[in-house]
């Protein structure tokens, strides 16, 4: 039998945090699923995903970099339903099925953007350009190989900007799920900071090719995006 949802993270020898997050999920979905991990670890370090109940192991090496290592983790999902997740994330109850009844009831939504805490509280979703969008999000597996995953254009930050504005150039709105809760356990290491000092020029690349086109996105958000809950924090490049 397929999953109900799949869900995607990349990971890079960091066992404590992989290992976290696969409980969390393991104890806490609720729904028929799958983890697919896109598996970047050095060759002489140990996989801690291959023998797991219902996960997916793809070795990435050499290392393709973040939205490359994510896209190939997409390709090899069965669910109806995608959620992307970072290694050092962990599930909160609840958020599978309060994930897939939103966007169930809203056929003109195309992703869902899932709350999170980065240690404390409030839960918290963000905004690019006065328009939210998924730092963790939900996307129907048909419409996420429609629009091809995430924009290789970068190579980590504003990954999950393409995905939405993917979305809204698909004439799909986006949405807030307050109810699907992400605890965020945010580790910096060597790779982190290498990834910060990359920022500007992801985001660079990523505004040189949708630029013109925000008009157009705008007018799509505006129109079919369902915003619920308060709690939304703006964040620009």
């Amino acid at each position: 039998m397929d999953p109900v949802l799949s869900l995607v993270t990349g990971t890079l020898d960091r066992p404590e945090s992989f290992n976290r997050l696969y409980r969390s999920i393991k104890e806490r979905t609720k729904v028929p699923w799958e983890l697919v991990v896109s598996d970047a670890s050095k060759p002489e370090t140990k996989s801690y995903t291959t023998e797991l109940e219902n996960v997916v192991s793809i070795r990435e090496w050499p290392r393709a970099g973040c939205v490359k290592g994510y896209n190939k983790a997409f390709a090899q999902t069965r669910g109806k339903w995608v959620i992307w997740l970072n290694d050092d994330a962990e599930v909160m109850p609840g958020y599978d099925t309060e994930a897939i009844g939103y966007m169930e009831k809203r056929p003109e939504c195309g992703l869902g953007a899932l709350y999170y805490a980065n240690l404390t509280l409030p839960y918290f979703i963000q905004t690019y350009h006065d328009m939210i969008y998924a730092n963790f999000g939900i996307i129907s597996r048909e419409l996420g190989e429609r629009i091809g995953w995430m924009d290789e254009v970068v190579r980590m930050y504003g990954n999950d900007n393409s995905i939405c504005f993917r979305v809204l150039l698909e004439g799909r709105g986006l949405g807030s799920i307050p109810g699907a809760r992400i605890w965020h356990h945010p580790f910096v290491d060597q790779q982190r900071k290498e990834n910060v000092a990359r920022q500007h020029e992801d985001a660079t690349a990523l505004m040189n090719k949708y630029r013109q086109a925000l008009p157009f996105m705008k007018e799509v958000y505006d129109r079919y995006t369902y915003l619920v809950g308060p709690i939304v924090l703006s964040e620009d490049y």
